[in-house]
């Protein structure tokens, strides 16, 4: 499999510009990126899944939760108490599935929807002040984080900073919902974990400045903690060190190396002869990739079919 610089070098071969060093070779970098990232985001590729089963804890009462940060798709969701997978309802579709979701009554869960993206683990359990502290040591005076939130129903910001190097910071305003914390600054050096009422809202490491969690809303109020099973399609990696190697299976890595050519062009100086190539070898290699990765190919293999459940 070849990794992320020689792919570059295939692209800059095509190019003649093999020795490039500057804008060029960034202008690569990027197309490889973005075709990384298009070619694995269009579809639910057997090779993405995530290669555990990871665990959603359900505290009695809570029906908003957040699913691991690399989820990209979801395969399943399961409740081992009941011994049945939930079906997930579109939020569009909640009227239609007749579910009393705001009866005040509780249930084990069967049914969800999944809502939104979430840039926290969780939301404060109560209106309450924002601490910052970090691990391994201190920060510099010249970082400092900004939170954005309500208080009360009124947008409100505040900007945790200090005048010297620190290793805790608490701010002053009360936060109901928060929904952004942003790092000033460009020598961030430690881990830094985000707390309000003794919750972990977030935990960022020196070199991320953010994350990303897809929530999910229980259709039943739970009655009591449990905890449900679930299986997802992870998101693509992000190419960044000339080491890394591509999340595309070997063999089919040239479909990079074409995409990127093709959204150079203009730089390429293609003939329509290169161009035609071009699209009919990324073609060939997107169908059989698709063939071979995106369903069962076993003998003895399922198909794979939708079958709707009424719930009594």
């Amino acid at each position: 499999m070849r990794t992320y610089k020689q792919l570059q070098d295939a692209v800059l071969q095509w190019m003649a510009d093999e020795s490039d060093t500057g804008l060029l070779l960034t202008l690569v970098k990027d197309a490889l990126n973005r075709a990384h990232q298009n070619l694995l985001n269009d579809d639910r590729y057997d090779f993405l899944l995530w290669p555990r089963t990871e665990t959603l804890s359900l505290t009695a009462g809570q029906k908003v939760y957040t699913l691991h940060p690399q989820l990209s798709q979801l395969l399943f969701l399961y409740n081992p108490t009941t011994d049945e997978y939930l079906e997930e309802i579109a939020p569009k579709g909640l009227m239609e599935s007749e579910a009393d979701w705001n009866d005040g009554t509780s249930d084990n869960p069967d049914r969800f929807m999944l809502t939104g993206l979430s840039k926290l683990l969780t939301q404060p359990s109560a209106a309450s002040v924002v601490t910052v502290t970090t691990t391994g040591g201190t920060e510099s005076s010249a970082n400092s984080l900004l939170v954005t939130g309500t208080s009360n129903g009124v947008v409100v910001t505040e900007t945790l900073t200090s005048g010297s190097a620190w290793a805790s910071l608490t701010g002053s305003q009360s936060f109901d919902v928060i929904t952004d914390i942003t790092k000033l600054g460009a020598s961030w050096t430690r881990t830094i974990t985000i707390t309000a009422n003794s919750q972990t809202l977030l935990t960022l490491g020196a070199s991320s400045y953010g994350q990303q969690y897809r929530t999910l809303e229980l259709l039943e109020s739970p009655s009591a903690a449990t905890a449900l099973l679930y299986r997802f399609y992870r998101r693509p990696r992000q190419l960044v060190y000339d080491n890394d190697i591509p999340d595309v299976p070997q063999g089919f890595d040239d479909i990079l190396v074409y995409t990127a050519l093709i959204a150079m062009q203009g730089y390429t100086r293609a003939t329509s002869t290169e161009l035609d190539f071009w699209t009919a070898q990324i073609r060939k290699l997107t169908d059989t990739l698709q063939m071979t990765y995106r369903a069962t190919r076993t003998m003895g293999g399922r198909p794979t079919y939708t079958r709707y459940i009424p719930r009594v």
